[in-house]
Formats: C-alpha cells, structure tokens, sequence
C-alpha cells in the first residue's frame, strides 16, 4: 500500500512526489514511457523563478540566458530586469526523478495508468500491475487520463506545438514572437547561442503546415520538427476529487498567452504536495478536504493571472489580421518590463 501515487514522471511529478517522500510518506511515481526526461515536448524557456522553486538546480541544466523579447510584426522589444533561462528539459526532468528517488520516492517507466477503482482506498490499475494508495496524483499533462477517469472536465483549448532545433543567425538574449507564424497563436525563436535555436509554433490544426511555411520565412529551409506536444489552456472548475487531484498541465497550471507550463507547475506542486500531506497526516482524502487545502488554494497563487493570461488570447485572437497595429499598444500599455511569467 502507497500512501501516493504520482502518475507522469515529468519534473511536476516528480517535484510533487519529492516534497511528499521527505516527509517519510511512501509515494511511487509511474510513467508510461521508458526513460524520464524524453520524448522532449517543452520549448525550456523559463523565468528566474526556476532557481527559486528548485534553488539546488544544477548549472548545466540552463544552456543559455535570455532578457529581451521582441514582437513580429512590430516594432515592440520588452526588456526583463531579471534572467530568462533557456534551458536543458530532459536534464531538468531527469534531475528531479533524482531528487524524487533520494527522498525516498519509487520511481517506475514503462508504467501505463489504466484506470482506478474506490474502495475505502484506492485500486489503480497500469499495465503492469495494480497498485494501492491513498492518494493519487494526476501528473500526466494536457491529456490527462487521470482526469478523464475521474470526469474532471479540463478545457477545450487544446492547441498542437511543433519545434525543431536549427542552425542559423541569431541574436543570443533575444527570444523572437513571430504573431503572424499561426491564426491561433504564435512562433517563437528561443536561442540558444549565435548559431543555434529552438524554432517552433502551435496552431489549432495543419500545424505541420504553418510550422514549415514559418521555417522558410525565418532560416529559408524546411527542417525536421524534434519536439511535438499539445498546450492545453484555461482555468479548471474543479482539480480535485476524492482521494485524488490533479496538478501541472494536467490541471491546466498554464500560461494561456505564452503556454508555459513549468513554473506554474511547480508552484501548483508546492500546494499539491502540502495538501497530500495535511490529508495523510489527519487521514482526510476527501474531496472537501482537498479542494480547501489544495483546489482554493494555487487558484489564490495562480488563478488572477490566468485569467488575465485568458483576457490577452482573447484580444488577440479577436485582433486577427491587425494584430501587428494593435499589439504593441496592448503590452505598452499592460507591461511595462518583461516578466515571462505574466505573458
């Protein structure tokens, strides 16, 4: 018997399951996948509060940093006061397993969730095995089957992204936002230094097209996307259930303007993992429980800015083809320094 079971290795996951094994609560993490850290679905462009939340981050793990941001078609430049990391994901993803796994954490690949059953505690059943727990924790991003299993409804902004690592010139502190790359959100250039970056878009559909027709127009040639994923958006009416709740992407701790979902995430796994404990230690696994001590809780930290993020897509997606004459006004107006957090 787990008293946790994280389905989705990622860093949130394994973040969530970390705070939860030091405190000498028995927690496994599963994931379906045979190594942490890949497939790489993630741009890896993140704000200094990273260093924050994981203050032991190894250095390699950031591969360069950025501090300006520039819009297309405009002619607007933001300026950070402080760093922007580009950084390694699988590295990170990887070094948050060992952080899981030295605090006491089980960590399994290859491990599928396939669904649970409620009986007093908790029957999960993967493909390998069924395992019993306490608690179980919905880590498993966009397309979360944890929350699918326990009919917590997530959003439908549902968006496909496309990236490719390329060689070409680039200005290595400038992240580029390209708004005329897709009708239904943008492409970015994150560099990594002069030589190299990360080159990619999302769009609701035919992304493969918008993505190639965006690779000509920035380096003139067609490369081979390296990373795929889906962002999903929005603001969840419910994360929680009983003996059970859901947080990263798979509770839609996500940017909406910029579709980010790691610091989020890692905020929402400080909350997540302080409810597990409160409800390990007074054994209160009850829905009621977890959405005072977790649900209310990252919507106080997280939910303002969400919203926010959610009024911004929604003007720009209104804006269509104006979108380069109004959006330099628009952030003018709202943010006066970058901070990659609040986009």
């Amino acid at each position: 018997m787990y008293d946790v079971i994280v389905v989705g290795g990622g860093p949130i996951g394994c973040f969530t399951a970390k705070k939860i094994a030091r405190e000498g609560f028995k927690v496994v993490v599963i994931e379906e996948d045979p190594s942490i850290g890949k497939p790489v679905r993630c741009t890896g462009l993140v704000s200094w509060r990273l260093k924050e939340l994981v203050p032991d981050l190894p250095e390699d793990v950031i591969l360069n940093v950025v501090n300006r941001a520039r819009f297309y078609p405009s002619d607007l430049e933001l300026k950070s006061d402080k760093p922007v990391f580009v950084i390694d994901r699988a590295k990170l993803d990887v070094e948050l397993s060992k952080g899981a796994m030295e605090a006491g954490a089980d960590v399994r690949t290859l491990t599928k969730f396939e669904g649970y059953e409620r009986d007093g505690f908790l029957k999960v059943k993967t493909n390998r095995e069924e395992l019993q727990a306490k608690i179980l924790v919905g880590a498993d991003g966009s397309t979360s089957q944890v929350a699918k299993s326990a009919n917590l409804d997530q959003p439908d902004n549902l968006l496909i992204g496309m990236q490719a690592t390329v060689k070409g010139e680039f200005e290595p502190d400038v992240v580029e936002l390209w708004f005329n790359a897709s009708p239904d959100f943008f492409g970015w250039v994150v560099p990594l230094n002069e030589k190299w970056a990360r080159i990619g878009l999302a769009s609701k559909s035919k992304c493969k097209t918008y993505f190639e027709r965006f690779l000509k127009e920035r380096i003139g040639r067609v490369e081979k996307p390296d990373v795929y994923g889906t962002i999903r958006y929005g603001l969840m009416n419910d994360t929680v259930s009983d003996n059970l709740l859901l947080v990263g992407s798979a509770a839609c701790q996500v940017k909406p303007f910029s579709g980010g979902g790691i610091i989020y995430g890692l905020i929402g796994a400080t909350f997540a993992s302080s409810a597990c404990i409160s409800a390990l230690e007074v054994e209160d696994f009850s829905s009621d429980f977890l959405r005072d001590n977790y649900d209310t809780r990252w919507k106080e930290r997280l939910g303002k800015p969400i919203k926010k993020g959610l009024r911004l897509r929604r003007a720009l997606s209104l804006l269509g083809s104006s979108v380069s004459l109004k959006l330099a006004s628009i952030f003018k107006s709202r943010i006066s320094k970058w901070d990659v957090d609040l986009l």
